[in-house]
């Protein structure tokens, strides 16, 4: 705004105000800070850090002479809190921890084990740790002595530094009396971007903040009118949508086309508008820019949320957007999700399965004497409270029991678990064969290649009425790639709900279509079939393809003329449910199977098509958001394309968590109602679901309230999810069973009465249900108050941290790795697998499968002689220790050596002697299979490496060969010694 050094920027929605932020900090037009909403949180709300940031990013804005500050209207009208400065840290300063530690404590901040919430510190040695409010990272302080080395910023959930620091003021977040004063604004230009949406969007978050505060901290409901009218004499502009509002001036933009990754095309566009005298910037992620003319401005590593044509300016701005499809919703740099090491390490009094004797409980840790030496050690407690200690040398042998409820402990006089542990490894031995054979026989089958693509397929491709994602794109051209090949396509499409898997499928029927095959699309209920049927008729619009439906809901005459029709040719998709597998259907030339939730049908039912129909491509689909860690574990067993980010132009999803509050319940369905929505309303508990659902049919009479469940019959449920897929009925009483399925674009309200019999990822597959159009959505998950535990808070946090769109995998925890890969690999659900639990069952496969592969590198064994421990003035937390003697334990190459020495130096300081010992034995173990060594053996008195060690395997003169072995110096230094050598033949390996 011309004439305005200062201007606040509002826009309507969270997602908004953090693209535009990005946005304006790649175009550098100046400094940006954002104003944040206070999160839609009852527990946050009471403690206020949320308040203190946000005064600290408002104070800094008006204390600066320039710049804009990007906002929504909620962020503006709710209470700020101005911390008071109180103790200021430098590099090279004296201090000293302890005093930093005591003025933590007295100034109001909570110690904890690990920090990642405002308001917490710890201590590890020489380090503190804290967590400023009104900052947006925690702060690392490293000492040396009594100076201060160092100060850095860490992320939350990495627990790994990022930023140094030359000095910093910690601010106090006791209250003080003058903290919440009025400020003055001064002078400033304000821009509002779509005034009625401004309006609206405060309307909803109002309604929500007020309902979790208490009565005289709740914002009056004209409180943004009232301060566009105190603000009425300063410059404003507002920017609104064709047709809206009085017309004064239009602003001159163009629109950059979409290339759809044709880079060739965007060259082609970039070098004519540069002959007509454009200025042309490419922001982007995922380019060089080497393809591109040396006089394009280059922005690398960054991207816009979309390009522009700044006409009058004679400027061009193209981002990943318009090259790839990549819509990235803008979020913070900083993780805040819960720290990885609490969340994956074992814990205090956790059940945990010991591989060789059975389910049991993790009593602790505890310091044994063995030979005049200490050792920590794990206490396990087994049926008849019988112990068992473990050297932490054996911690790789426990995985967690992931079952619900109190599991039965295994006793340690019984023979059960080894008669189950017998039946795994028969089945483990089976199912091991069975996917080689069938990895090999996928090698050796004829099938059917299809050509390229063709007009028709560009033709459907182009009446796409969304950019794709990157995800979306890869997978297209992952399937198109196998649709050419001269072998049987068997891929898995797995994606989080509402992330464009149906897109990627229906273009891969099209491709067979187009081919002159037919394709067939099976879901496993009528509902969701009849989805399917809309969508796929919808898309294909006038293009010449038959598509057509077949389930039990369909007459049986139309069923008859369909059958005749498919067996004819005629019907070139056909889309139904089990229906589809029986014995009267007959396609004239099959070439492409979909399966949608592949692992809601047998392995029988997709075989008996793959005989009818040989050399037949089968494309499968899951909602289960699997981990990375598990899709790399099967590459190879089966091909596997992963989306895992969400499309763009849906409207905000508000995420609100709450003690039990009826009001907040009862305005949400009504304003739901009242805009002629559907809600979700999860009760999981069947035995009173009916008493819900009529309690809530009398509060809102003349709106149609259903129930929905698991026990119901099979009919009866489908026409119930029928009738509320058609807007027939408008609240629907349900359980989890609504977790994955259809898409009701009317359904933007779910409310949860009770998180506490619900998973995390879970609570975030059933979010996913709304929010799937433009409208704004509303999620309310609600926990008892006195009842809910630890972990029910622990399992909100991360659910707020993470929003409802791109958070699948982020949430994809161990419940989720259990049920993913069973339902990934096709296993059957043995009981004895639910006995030794999937994540111990997937270990053993896989080593199984790697080792009739041929590609198993057995890591050296190592035998230690002498304690090797984790000092606990180095790492305080019994839990920490027991998880980074997991990962040190566990073999490493010569990278993650490197990396787990940097992240143990950031985050805890010197590594002691004896850590550094636990990290070169675990580089031994890691490295040294490919060099022969066997065995490490390890003694104050010396090290050997045993085995058929290579020739090419190079030590120090001192060490000496014996009886088949290399022995050197022993003790921590010849281990080390041993360690660099190896470091020395791996390091410099890609």
């Amino acid at each position: 705004m011309r004439g305005c050094e200062k201007v606040l920027v509002l826009v309507p929605t969270r997602q908004e105000a953090l693209a535009l932020d990005s946005d304006l900090k790649v175009l550098e037009v100046g400094e940006s800070r954002l104003l944040e909403e206070p999160p839609l949180d009852s527990e946050k709300l009471r403690n206020g850090d949320s308040f203190l940031r946000r005064g600290h990013t408002l104070s800094g804005w008006l204390n600066a002479e320039s710049g804009m500050l990007v906002t929504t209207p909620g962020a503006l009208v709710t209470p700020f809190r101005f911390g008071k400065a109180g103790l200021t840290l430098a590099a090279g300063a004296r201090l000293g921890r302890d005093a930093l530690a005591s003025w933590l404590a007295e100034n109001g901040y909570r110690r904890a084990e690990l920090v990642w919430q405002p308001g917490e510190f710890a201590v590890r040695g020489g380090i503190v740790d804290f967590f400023d409010p009104s900052e947006k990272a925690p702060l690392r302080v490293e000492f040396f002595d009594e100076d201060v080395e160092s100060i850095r910023f860490f992320q939350p959930r990495s627990q790994r530094s990022f930023q140094n620091l030359p000095h910093f003021i910690v601010r106090s977040v006791n209250r003080s009396e003058d903290e919440e004063r009025e400020r003055a604004w001064g002078s400033y230009g304000t821009l509002l971007v779509q005034p009625r949406r401004l309006e609206d969007s405060f309307a909803a978050f109002c309604e929500l903040y007020n309902a979790l505060v208490e009565e005289k901290q709740r914002l009056a409901p004209d409180a943004f009118e009232r301060f566009l009218l105190d603000t009425g004499r300063l410059p404003r502009l507002r920017v609104s949508p064709p047709g809206e509002g009085v017309h004064q001036d239009t602003l001159d933009f163009g629109v950059v086309p979409y290339f759809r990754g044709d880079l060739r095309a965007a060259r082609a566009y970039v070098d004519s508008h540069l002959q007509a005298g454009f200025k042309i910037h490419i922001a982007s992620r995922n380019l060089t820019g080497d393809s591109f003319p040396e006089q394009v401005f280059f922005h690398r590593g960054s991207s816009l949320s979309g390009g522009v044509v700044v006409k009058d300016r004679n400027e061009i701005w193209i981002s990943d957007a318009e090259l790839f499809g990549i819509n990235e919703v803008a979020e913070e740099e900083i993780n805040h999700g819960m720290p990885l090491d609490l969340e994956a390490s074992l814990k205090k009094d956790q059940w945990v399965i010991h591989e060789k004797y059975g389910v049991c409980q993790l009593v602790g840790t505890s310091v044994e004497n063995f030979g005049g030496q200490n050792y920590e050690t794990i206490v396990l407690r087994f049926a008849d409270n019988e112990r068992l200690i473990i050297p932490t040398a054996e911690l790789f042998r426990l995985t967690p029991w992931n079952g619900n409820g109190v599991p039965e402990l295994d006793s340690l006089k019984s023979k059960r678990w080894r008669s189950a542990w017998k039946k795994a490894e028969a089945q483990i031995e089976a199912e091991a064969q069975g996917l080689l054979n069938l990895y090999a026989q996928r090698e050796l089958a004829d099938g059917r290649a299809f050509g390229r693509d063709g007009d028709l397929l560009k033709r459907f491709e182009e009446s796409f009425p969304y950019k794709e994602t990157v995800d979306q794109l890869r997978a297209i051209r992952d399937v198109k790639h196998d649709m050419e090949r001269r072998w049987p396509m068997d891929r898995l499409i797995v994606g989080d709900v509402g992330y464009g898997k149906t897109e990627v499928v229906l273009r891969a029927a099209v491709k067979a279509v187009e081919n002159g095959a037919q394709a067939a699309i099976i879901a496993p209920t009528t509902v969701l079939a009849l989805q399917h049927y809309r969508t796929c008729v919808a898309r294909v619009g006038e293009l010449p393809i038959r598509v057509e439906l077949l389930s039990r809901m369909i007459p049986k005459k139309k069923q008859k003329e369909v059958l005749d029709e498919t067996a004819n040719g005629r019907v070139d998709i056909l889309i139904g449910t089990h229906r589809l597998f029986q014995d009267d259907i007959r396609f004239k030339d099959l070439g492409l199977l979909i399966i949608d939730e592949e692992h809601r049908f047998g392995v029988k039912h997709k075989e008996r098509l793959k005989v009818a129909h040989p050399g037949l491509d089968v494309l499968s689909l899951s909602a289960t958001p699997i981990p990375r860690s598990l899709s790399m574990a099967l590459r190879g067993i089966r091909d596997i394309s992963v989306i895992a980010t969400s499309p763009r132009g849906r409207g905000e999803v508000f995420t609100v968590t709450s003690r039990w509050n009826p009001g907040l319940a009862h305005d949400a369905i009504l304003r739901e109602l009242m805009r002629g929505g559907q809600v979700y309303y999860l009760h999981n508990r069947i035995d009173d679901i009916e008493q819900i659902a009529a309690r809530l049919a009398n509060r809102f009479p003349g709106h149609r309230t259903a129930v929905a469940h698991g026990q119901m019959g099979e009919r009866e449920l489908e026409k119930t999810m029928n009738e509320f897929y058609d807007g027939r009925i408008e609240i629907l009483v349900c359980t989890t069973i609504i977790e994955s399925g259809l898409d009701v674009p009317r359904a933007n309200t779910l409310i949860v009465d009770d998180v506490r019999r619900l998973g995390l990822a879970q609570m975030h597959q059933i979010r996913g249900r709304i929010g799937r159009r433009s409208e704004n959505a509303y999620a309310l998950f609600f926990y008892e108050s006195e009842e809910s535990g630890g972990q029910t808070r622990e399992r909100l946090e991360a659910l707020g941290a993470v929003g409802s769109q791109n958070g699948g995998y982020q949430l994809a925890q161990r419940d989720l790795e259990i049920r993913g890969a069973g339902e990934i690999l096709g296993t059957e659900q043995h009981g004895f697998k639910e006995r030794i639990g999937y994540t111990l069952y997937l270990k053993k496969l896989k080593e199984r499968v790697d080792q009739l592969r041929g590609i198993e590198i057995k890591p050296a064994l190592v035998d230690l002689a002498m304690p090797l421990v984790i000092p606990v003035d180095y790492v305080p937390q019994a839990e920490l220790r027991i998880g980074l003697y997991r990962r040190l334990l566990s073999p490493l190459s010569a990278r993650e050596y490197e990396e787990m020495q940097a992240e143990l130096l950031d985050r805890y300081g010197p590594l002691p002697e004896q850590v550094q010992g636990l990290l070169d034995a675990a580089l031994v173990r890691g490295e040294g299979g490919a060099l022969g060594i066997e065995k490490l053996r390890v003694s104050k008195a010396f090290v050997a490496l045993e085995g058929p060690l290579r020739e090419d395997l190079f030590l120090p003169p001192r060490w000496i060969a014996k009886s088949g072995a290399r022995l050197g110096p022993g003790g921590v230094n010849g281990l080390h010694a041993a360690a660099g050598e190896l470091m020395k033949k791996f390091v410099s390996r890609p």
